[in-house]
């Protein structure tokens, strides 16, 4: 036995290094989720690895009608047809007579006289219609004895709901089984590929979302961990010295923080000093926004003389955005994890958590922020995310989603009313591992950015603060109805 690649980007890392050979796999799923699309493309990426492929049609579909569909993605080769490096056999003539156990021995002459490396059967559950349930479960189980001989990859593909998969006698005899959805979200569809059985191998479980795009199928796993990470006490500056002195001289390194409070309050301008500090001292930094794309950023940077077009060319800062019209986790922390990797880079901001709840249709904020960080820690790499709260004034949630358990570190911003005048106040409310200033500080966002006046007590005369209107303390209450005692 040997692991050969799937063919499919992203699913040898589901699969750990690929397909077993020889094994047969079947692709189940509803009309519609790709499981021709998965089969011929497997095929043709073996093909063009210098494998001899042979694909059985189980329907009345013509050669020329299949490539024509086939011919859209990129992946599509007419010369390996024509090379013989993939051969197409109908055997929808055979089904149509009802003479389903001839299609046994048909199938065995082309594999006795090919010897191909793999196949793909598409759709097997063609072949039973005029079976009964015990001739079924025979005919499958002498079908799938006769491909353990063949030393070959045997993808059989199978219209299945989840549920007609367990009862299936297929699922009995095949090696490994590869389920794929289609599922309604947020009044779109969203594609989950569940690996349900692989027989002597392991395998990322659970469900895996998956897009059809003109290249064909794509996975997204989660991207491989290192062993890398360290505990340290070194200190990395957030690129605002009142808030360095808040933290006792800056974020530790390789940890996690939150930036929450609502719009406005200068969560996004705070992330950017953050990055840009790192890409002057040398530290690349990547962005990955879901609230304004790299054009608005560069432009709202401008306004505080920020030139990041520069660092950008220099390789010294990068801006992700959306490539589509919605996003995943997993695809995102693969842009992520390319990045980092080509480039070196040790600072991340993320923002929003909301607006990744908006771009994804399966969006969980707090299973999306926990991956990231577990990933970006394992390479110690220090990561700051946003998040913006709902209420203007008075909230007393940290966030909406509740991820503040998953961070080191939680930064809250707020605005404060007093005199009739919005101030704009900030806390450190927690930071594991080191010491820090538990008061709240006055910020004020100028031509330059944002800074915290540490040495100024904006507040020091109020309490109820975070309540978002408050109140002069008792002596201070006090000395303004009687006077200031002396």
């Amino acid at each position: 036995m040997k692991q050969v690649p799937t063919g499919i980007p992203g699913m040898d890392q589901i699969l750990d290094k690929g397909f077993t050979r020889p094994s047969t796999v079947l692709i189940a799923g509803t009309a519609g989720t790709g499981k021709t699309t998965f089969a011929i493309q497997s095929l043709f990426a073996a093909a063009k690895n210098s494998e001899t492929c042979l694909y059985f049609s189980a329907i009345s579909e013509p050669i020329a009608m299949l490539s024509g569909y086939m011919a859209n993605f990129s992946f599509y080769d007419q010369s390996l047809y024509e090379d013989e490096n993939l051969i197409y056999f109908d055997l929808s003539h055979e089904i149509m007579k009802n003479k389903t156990y001839d299609l046994i021995d048909i199938i065995d002459e082309n594999v006795e006289a090919i010897h191909p490396d793999r196949i793909a059967i598409d759709p097997i559950t063609t072949m039973d219609l005029s079976l009964s349930d015990s001739e079924r479960r025979q005919f499958y189980f002498d079908l799938f004895v006769g491909m353990k001989g063949w030393n070959s990859l045997v993808l059989v593909t199978g219209e299945f709901t989840e549920g007609g998969v367990a009862t299936s006698p297929i699922s009995y005899v095949a090696d490994a089984i590869i389920y794929l959805s289609n599922e309604l979200r947020k009044g779109c569809r969203v594609r989950y590929l569940d690996v349900l059985k692989m027989r002597g191998q392991d395998y990322a479980s659970g469900k895996h979302v998956y897009r059809i795009t003109s290249e064909g199928i794509a996975t997204y796993p989660d991207p491989p961990m290192t062993d890398g990470a360290t505990a340290t006490n070194i200190r990395v500056s957030t690129g605002i010295p009142g808030l360095d002195q808040l933290l006792s001289g800056g974020l530790i390194h390789g940890t996690t923080t939150l930036l929450t409070g609502p719009s406005g309050t200068g969560k996004t301008t705070t992330g950017m000093h953050f990055i840009l500090e790192g890409a002057r001292k040398g530290e690349p930094g990547l962005i990955v926004t879901f609230e304004e794309n790299a054009a608005q950023l560069r432009r709202n940077a401008a306004s505080f003389g920020w030139d990041i077009k520069s660092l950008e060319e220099d390789d010294m800062l990068h801006i992700q955005y959306p490539a589509h019209e919605d996003v995943y986790a997993g695809e995102s922390l693969l842009r992520m994890h390319d990045c980092i990797t080509e480039f070196g880079v040790e600072r991340v901001l993320i923002d929003s958590i909301n607006g990744f709840g908006d771009f994804s249709p399966d969006g969980d904020g707090v299973e999306y922020i926990r991956k990231s960080s577990r990933y970006l820690k394992s390479r110690n790499i220090t990561m700051v995310f946003t998040n913006e709260t709902r209420d203007l004034l008075g909230s007393t949630k940290i966030t909406e989603g509740g991820v503040s358990h998953v961070t080191d570190t939680v930064i809250t911003l707020r605005y404060v009313e007093i005199a009739s005048e919005l101030l704009r106040a900030i806390s450190v409310l927690k930071m594991r591992g080191s010491a820090h200033d538990a008061g709240i500080h006055e910020t004020e966002i100028t031509e330059q950015g944002l800074t915290v006046k540490v040495d100024e007590p904006s507040f020091k005369r109020y309490e109820g603060i975070f309540s978002g209107v408050p109140t002069l303390t008792r002596a201070e209450a006090f000395d303004k109805v009687f006077g200031r005692r002396r």
